[in-house]
């Protein structure tokens, strides 16, 4: 994580830092340039959504999933994914409007599905699986997956402390 005023990378704990009006997470350095808002929780706080109990969904819509089954968060996406769903649909005859239908999701999303520019989501993925009868999840342990090279980190461009005038307290009472 980065800090948002000077832009180097932010060791230990993020500040939360009021600089004239806009809420920024900043580096211990900085912290002291704004009005110190309070702080990041020790631990993350994970919250189950539930639906509102007077709250009905359409036929068309699915209700909200806490979890995914075990099963289907230890697979991934196949990478041929794109020509895959593509061949299976013309295998079925079936136009992308007919799989949009079927899969209760948006021509776009299949177009943009099928030309790779959109993951589907786990759910659309099993959806389309089925429909389909094709496989395009796998478990993680069957995929051959070399670890993605490590970069160094990017050198941040042009950081709000770069271009901000920035006047200590100080300063600002003599003037």
């Amino acid at each position: 994580m980065f800090c948002e005023i000077c832009g180097r990378e932010i060791v230990g704990k993020p500040s939360r830092t009021l600089v004239e009006g806009a809420r920024l997470i900043v580096c211990q350095q900085c912290s002291s340039i704004g009005t110190q808002l309070p702080g990041f929780p020790d631990k993350p706080v994970h919250r189950a959504p539930v639906a509102p109990s007077h709250v009905s969904y359409p036929s068309h819509t699915h209700a909200p999933i806490e979890k995914l089954p075990k099963a289907v968060e230890e697979s991934d996406l196949i990478e041929e994914y794109p020509s895959a769903i593509k061949e299976a649909r013309a295998k079925l005859g079936l136009s992308q409007q007919d799989l949009a239908f079927k899969a209760k999701e948006k021509v776009t999303v299949i177009q943009k599905i099928e030309i790779g520019k959109m993951l589907p989501t786990m759910r659309l993925a099993k959806e389309l699986e089925h429909i389909l009868r094709v496989r395009l999840l796998v478990p993680r342990d069957e995929l051959d997956i070399p670890a993605p090279p490590r970069r160094p980190a990017p050198s941040p461009g042009v950081t709000l402390g770069d271009v901000a005038l920035v006047r200590h307290k100080d300063e600002s009472d003599e003037g």
